[in-house]
């Protein structure tokens, strides 16, 4: 009969804990790490597509606030605004009147003088306000309109 001594346990092997613990300690680390990586991708991500919403639905914006002040520009309102929603993305404008004038003099031969036209033709600063989720871009350019005869 074999008698088990403390001398065949120590042919044995296996993982002490002090191995099983500094394994776990990197396997986490870089699960940990991962993750940021991740996270960081998923935010860059999601900013983007933002970004990408908001410029592709600019086109139709502006096609829209030129139509709306060339349609209003006919008034004597030196103030125009308006707000909506289009594709998920809400929008609100102002336009300030900044110049009315007059097409440049010309020279009549019948009269052998100049003539100034009336005022027909509006510059409007336009400041316009996208909005989709927490993303906020603002604009500000000119439009022109003209008064219809």
């Amino acid at each position: 009969m074999k008698m088990n001594t403390p001398n065949s346990f120590k042919q044995i092997s296996g993982f002490t804990l002090v191995e099983i613990l500094v394994a776990s300690v990197i396997l986490f680390a870089s699960i940990a790490m991962v993750s940021m990586v991740y996270r960081g991708a998923y935010i860059s991500s999601d900013k983007a597509d933002g970004h990408i919403n908001i410029t592709g639905v600019l086109p139709a914006v502006l096609a829209t606030i030129r139509d709306d002040i060339r349609a209003k520009g006919n008034s004597n309102l030196t103030e125009l605004k308006n707000e909506a929603n289009m594709w998920d993305v809400n929008y609100q404008w102002q336009a300030s009147l900044l110049q009315h004038k007059s097409a440049p003099r010309k020279f009549d031969p019948f009269n052998g003088g100049f003539v100034t036209p009336p005022k027909k033709y509006k510059l409007w600063q336009v400041d316009l306000t996208l909005k989709r989720n927490n993303l906020i871009k603002q604009y500000q350019f000119n439009e022109l309109s003209w008064l219809n005869d």
